[in-house]
């Protein structure tokens, strides 16, 4: 499993009171309650600009229509701050995994791998261990998501990914995955149900592919 950097973290809100089931419909569910900082502030700026103008020009009702404007997309943006998406789940869990392998964290890492996943020929036991041998042997220094997708139908998901990895002691190794996850009600987060190691250096590799001893 690779140590990667996501594309920049989605926040969970600073109040995140809210987990959206993921019975919620995701593109709904993405465009009403995730970061949207572009379009909040186009809609801020044309409140205020309709608030000024309503000022300057005593019209009530354009002013009234700037301050309803502005107050709209003030309720929108502490929603959007309250309310967890799944999208936003999984994409904080790959980033909690990004952390942790960086640091060789395997329990941390683990935290996020189903007792029923498998990783090529490895069960939940030998990908901890296996983990720990290879994460301590790789030295890694920077870790960089060339590509993501991310696919969700119910509480199944997939994520793809091609990462470049650089390591202290054998420099960079770009890898393709493939993640099968599962939300789970409890503890109420993604699971990793199945992990494949697509491919290394651009070399496609065997089917039931683990991570590679360092040499």
């Amino acid at each position: 499993m690779p140590a990667f950097s996501q594309y920049p973290q989605i926040s969970t809100g600073l109040i995140a009171l809210i987990r959206l089931d993921v019975g919620f419909p995701t593109a709904l569910g993405r465009m009403l309650f995730e970061n949207h900082w572009a379009i909040w502030a186009a809609m801020l700026l044309i409140g205020a600009a309709g608030l000024w103008r309503g000022i300057n020009t005593q019209r009530a009702a354009v002013r009234n229509f700037g301050s309803i404007f502005m107050a709209v997309t003030l309720l929108w943006i502490l929603v959007a701050w309250a309310v967890v998406t799944p999208h936003e789940r999984l994409v904080n869990a790959n980033n909690a995994i990004v952390g942790a392998a960086a640091r060789a964290d395997v329990p941390a890492i683990m935290n996020y791998v189903s007792r029923r996943a498998i990783f090529g020929r490895w069960n939940y036991a030998q990908i901890q261990s296996g983990l720990t041998v290879r994460l301590e042997s790789a030295h890694i220094t920077d870790n960089i998501v060339r590509s993501i997708s991310v696919q969700i139908r119910g509480n199944q998901a997939i994520t793809r990914l091609i990462v470049w990895t650089t390591t202290r002691d054998y420099g960079p190794v770009v890898t393709s995955w493939r993640f099968v996850w599962q939300d789970h009600h409890r503890p109420r987060n993604w699971r990793i149900m199945e992990v494949d190691l697509l491919a290394i250096n651009g070399h496609r590799t065997q089917p039931d592919a683990v991570i590679p001893m360092p040499r």
